[in-house]
């Protein structure tokens, strides 16, 4: 067993605490923000994740669409004007939150995480010759992503592991073949990020396709995905990373590169080296995730702990960094996870539990319109790190 690092310690000794406080708000029916961590020397990762996921479902849940709405009530139960269902990526990062909340508090959450799943069905689309995600429920015309069903699949696999209902990993299954049917031989392969707008090809679609390959591969034990695997990630290192480890955005068919990094863009290929490490024992590809780790730590990780990013992208760099933790016995990538979400918490967050979309407090701006896309990004790194930091506690 690994030994149990310093931020382990520190999550273990904090756990009574943080359940004592937990157990005295978790029941309330109004939201009430925590105090920070200055204010009481405590960080309860898991407490933070139900004070979120209430915040999200009291603002953001819609009796009557039956899902979460793009954008929160306002303060006097009125939508925010033009509000409705949650575009694809938020749905795919709030059920990643509560697969994440599940994980710890199977009881509590399970149940919501699969409501949700089976409500957002209504995005489901057969058009074109293949079934997949629609950006939003229908009837309309298709506008699909490939990038939205990429993460949706990830999620989805959680949520098998999680329930052990076959529905999902079917779901899953059928999803990845959408993600697929985003792939030609134009620059010689490669996904593109957009179903009626085939002009780029992205990481941000490779590099969790690669990841939804390999754990497709891990729970079917079915050869083809691996090798869907291995092709995708041939092909978007050769296009899309830099000589320092870290990705470009896209590449578009006449070969020219948008030079944009985005910090999920590497974090998602940090996590898909390391599948391919447990998978094939071979150590060369922990060592390229060492090294896009290194880079991607000096590109957005602050002294304070800030990520200096969008939210939205931000949470599956911690994400990474925790995978790459349980690679490490001195628990050195934990403890930049710890510091990170200290920060956000008490530096990111305002006064009512609310989020912006920028993870450093030099750009933390009072909304316009609260969005379920950071609110979603903060709970599901809250829950990460709860269960992290608690798993191997004594």
């Amino acid at each position: 067993m690994k030994l149990l690092n310093a931020s382990r310690r520190f999550r273990f000794c904090t756990m009574l605490v943080c359940w004592v406080v937990l157990a005295e708000t978790c029941h309330s029916d109004t939201f009430t923000p925590v105090a920070t961590t200055a204010e009481t020397g405590e960080a309860c990762f898991d407490q933070w994740g139900t004070e979120t996921l209430r915040l999200i479902r009291d603002r953001f849940w819609s009796q009557k669409y039956g899902l979460y709405t793009e954008h929160a009530l306002m303060p006097d139960g009125r939508h925010w004007r033009g509000s409705h269902p949650s575009f694809t990526w938020g749905v795919g990062v709030q059920l990643s939150a509560l697969n994440a909340a599940a994980r710890v508090d199977p009881k509590r959450y399970v149940n919501q995480a699969m409501a949700y799943a089976d409500a957002i069905e209504v995005y489901w689309l057969d058009a074109n010759g293949v079934a997949g995600f629609d950006v939003q429920p229908g009837p309309k015309e298709a506008d699909r992503y490939y990038d939205d069903n990429a993460w949706l699949v990830l999620a989805l696999l959680e949520l098998f592991e999680i329930s052990h209902e076959r529905k999902y990993l079917d779901r899953a299954v059928a999803t990845f073949d959408f993600v697929m049917s985003g792939k030609d031989d134009k620059l010689g392969g490669g996904l593109y990020w957009r179903e009626q707008e085939k002009k780029t090809k992205n990481t941000c679609t490779n590099a969790p396709a690669i990841v939804s390959a390999l754990r497709l591969h891990q729970l079917t034990h079915e050869k083809s995905y691996l090798d869907t695997a291995k092709q995708l990630y041939l092909w978007t290192g050769q296009h899309l990373q830099d000589t320092d480890g870290l990705f470009w955005d896209n590449i578009d068919l006449e070969g020219k590169i948008d030079r944009r990094k985005y910090s999920y863009n590497s974090a998602l290929m940090i996590r898909a080296n390391l599948l391919f490490h447990e998978l094939s024992g071979a150590d060369n590809y922990l060592t390229e995730a060492e090294r896009i780790a290194n880079s991607a730590r000096a590109a957005w990780i602050r002294d304070e702990g800030a990520v200096d990013d969008s939210g939205r992208f931000a949470h599956l760099l911690l994400e990474a960094f925790l995978a790459l933790d349980e690679h490490h016995q001195d628990g050195s990538w934990g403890q930049v996870v710890v510091r990170s979400v200290i920060y956000l918490h008490d530096q990111v967050r305002d006064a009512d539990g609310i989020y912006g979309s920028h993870w450093i407090a030099s750009q933390r701006r009072s909304p316009r319109k609260i969005s379920l896309l950071d609110q979603a990004s903060a709970a599901r790194i809250y829950w990460l790190a709860a269960a992290h930091f608690s798993s191997e506690a004594p």
